[in-house]
């Protein structure tokens, strides 16, 4: 058996989603029936990230068995992305050692969240950036990011998923940054281990509110430690979000 490690990214406008939503089209379905076609076999796909529906990916990091002698990973590549949606590419291809885990190796992840900030926004980032005209302060912004790094019981910032539930709510971020981009654009960068169910889109929400003064900056503390969903700010939109980076320490 060999572990395959693929690299993919992807355009979730489309897509329900990573995992395979039965109801609709998602990225693994995608993937793993082009995968079959190919090597002609049954695939199990692993994946470092169950993005949401609507979520983008430049660095997802996707694994899977296989029981062959010898496989060609360029040859592999090229055929992938020849027979794949364009919305989906696999950027690289590598053998693993068998205990290779997309998932449990994982050291962290960089998420990327892109709004602008105009009261117009260039129709090429409708699908990638959340279009926000309100006013906003960076340094608010900057200030209210500050106040969620480190460990912290993160109820406040996570939405109930159907028949998904969590005996441990506290997650360690490990930075969270705001870098000002070109046309009035800027990008918050969310830095974990692992994350809560659309805890990351509820960061972005929250940082923004702090930014425009629906949300006071010393509230933050206050909303962390009160556990409540309703506390935080809005749940940012999936299209601006981006799985930008899966480390590994050993790999």
């Amino acid at each position: 058996m060999k572990n395959i490690k693929l690299i993919i990214a992807y355009d979730g406008t489309d897509y329900l989603g990573w995992q395979d939503a039965k109801v609709g089209p998602s990225i693994e379905a995608e993937l793993r029936r082009v995968l079959q076609k190919i090597l002609q076999q049954p695939i199990k796909l692993q994946a470092a990230s169950r993005t949401d529906a609507g979520v983008h990916a430049r660095h997802q990091v996707v694994n899977f068995m296989i029981n062959i002698d010898e496989i060609d990973t360029h040859k592999l590549l090229i055929s992938l992305n020849s027979l794949l949606s364009g919305s989906i590419a696999v950027t690289s291809i590598e053998e693993m050692d068998r205990g290779f885990h997309p998932t449990l190796d994982c050291a962290y992840k960089e998420y990327r969240y892109y709004i602008c900030n105009s009261v117009w926004q260039y129709p090429e980032y409708r699908y990638t950036s959340w279009h926000y005209p309100l006013l906003v302060e960076t340094e608010k912004m900057k200030e209210a990011a500050k106040k969620i790094v480190g460990t912290h019981d993160f109820s406040a910032f996570t939405n109930v998923k159907k028949n998904e539930s969590y005996h441990d709510h506290s997650r360690h971020v490990l930075d969270v940054s705001i870098d000002s981009l070109s046309d009035q654009r800027f990008c918050i960068r969310v830095k974990g281990v692992t994350f809560l169910y659309k805890m990351v889109r509820n960061i972005v929400g929250t940082i923004v509110y702090a930014g425009c003064g629906k949300i006071g900056v010393d509230e933050i503390d206050v909303i962390l430690h009160s556990k409540n969903r309703v506390e935080a700010g809005v749940t940012a939109p999936a299209h601006g979000l981006f799985l930008h980076r899966v480390a590994y320490n050993n790999h």
